[in-house]
């Protein structure tokens, strides 16, 4: 498949770019493309079980931004030694010996909010 330029060769047959991906998703799938469709340039990959995964970013902004305005009320700035400690021994140190939810509590001293993520949506 990753011969450089059209053609490329798949299964012994040559393809331009559209057509290549047409006869993968109908190989893999055994569901044909809709003619003069290009999901390509769609979020086809949604409908293929990635929704979990976008979901997931999501949400992992939400928790850095969270954690991001613990820094951002420091009367030091974002960098202050003691708050820099507490993220390490609460967030970096245990690495994956506990839940994120866990780590995260441990950290902010209260429950998770996506506050701080829908103000950063809210005001760039």
């Amino acid at each position: 498949v990753h011969s450089g330029s059209e053609p490329f060769l798949y299964k012994g047959n040559e393809y331009d770019a559209v057509s290549l991906y047409d006869a993968m998703v109908t190989n893999n799938t055994g569901v044909a493309s809709i003619p003069g469709a290009f999901p390509v340039a769609s979020w086809f990959h949604l409908m293929m079980g990635y929704d979990a995964g976008y979901y997931s970013y999501i949400w992992s902004e939400a928790f850095a931004a969270d954690l991001f305005s613990e820094f951002e009320k420091m009367e030091t700035g974002i960098v202050d030694n003691e708050l820099g400690e507490r993220y390490r021994d609460a967030i970096l140190s245990p690495c994956a010996m506990y839940d994120g939810e866990t780590m995260l509590r441990s950290f902010l001293g209260r429950q998770p909010s996506k506050d701080a993520f829908v103000n950063r949506m809210r005001n760039g």
